[in-house]
């Protein structure tokens, strides 16, 4: 390894950038409690919760640039609105994935994006995966398998397919953000959720939302949009691509958990043990590269 990389400014901005992902995949799993609470249909939360999120990055996007602004805006050009493409893509293929699979199927493919991350920035940027991220990325994905054993049903070709989409799309944010670190990311964020919003209205139903719902929707959009997305594209332009692939899948493991613990969902033993496998490979792997990092 060159000297380069083991200086301790790039472990510094590894270490950020891991507890960046791993914050964003908590705050992403939080989103089963909010699916609970709200009364409207899956297009009326998906489109309202990016039409809120986009008024919360516009905001943001005054407040940090102000005069600025459409300046900011005009700075991320083409690349920047087909990141903001893939991203409104990831949204709305797992939305249609629901529709038209069973979650068990949705959770084992979602569970493939660190390899489709580690391929594509392969491709790309020619970027090195490291094992311990291939090992601990098969664990993940042997512990999703076992999470869902007891639930496999029934699947539709299409379904699959947009669930394909998901991951996909997913895998390539994480390569492009990857790619270009100094893109300016509220406007990548902005328009993301301004695509999301208008592909999903046609098929939202707004007026049957009650003011509980739209204080849910608020809530929901703050999590999963700026606060979780933010912190995600923040800290998967740090760390390989395969790696940010990988910390994500900790959302499979702690969504079904805070529904246990909030609302008495029992999740089934094949759950727990899955679960387990996937929190154990995925800590293992932050906990090697830190203990590697003070060591050096």
């Amino acid at each position: 390894m060159s000297a380069l990389a083991d200086s301790p400014t790039l472990r510094s901005d590894h270490r950020l950038g891991v507890f960046l992902v791993a914050a964003s995949a908590v705050a992403w799993s939080i989103s089963g409690i909010f699916a609970r609470l709200l009364t409207v249909d899956e297009w009326t939360t998906v489109s309202m919760r990016a039409a809120i999120g986009a008024v919360y990055m516009l905001v943001g996007l005054i407040v940090v640039h102000r005069g600025n602004s459409l300046a900011a805006i005009r700075s991320i050009g083409w690349f920047g609105v087909g990141v903001g493409v893939c991203a409104s893509l990831s949204m709305l293929f797992y939305v249609g994935a629901l529709f038209h699979t069973t979650i068990a199927n949705v959770s084992v493919i979602y569970a493939t994006t660190p390899f489709w991350a580690a391929g594509l920035a392969w491709l790309i940027m020619r970027e090195a995966v490291p094992l311990k991220t291939l090992i601990a990325a098969l664990v993940a994905l042997a512990g999703v398998i076992v999470m869902v054993s007891g639930s496999f049903g029934s699947s539709h070709l299409f379904g699959d397919g947009m669930a394909f989409g998901m991951a996909l799309s997913f895998a390539t944010v994480a390569v492009i953000v990857r790619a270009r670190p100094g893109l300016e990311m509220l406007p990548v964020n902005l328009f993301c959720c301004l695509f999301t919003a208008l592909i999903g209205l046609p098929f939202a139903s707004p007026s049957h939302a009650t003011p509980q719902d739209w204080l849910v929707l608020a809530a929901f959009a703050f999590t999963s949009i700026p606060l979780a997305f933010f912190m995600f594209l923040a800290g998967a332009r740090k760390i390989p691509a395969a790696e940010s692939g990988l910390i994500t899948t900790l959302d499979v493991v702690l969504s079904p958990l805070w529904v246990y613990l909030i609302f008495s969902e029992n999740p089934g033993q094949a759950a727990i043990i899955g679960g387990a496998i996937v929190f154990a490979a995925v800590v293992w792997h932050i906990l090697d590269g830190l203990r590697i990092s003070r060591v050096r």
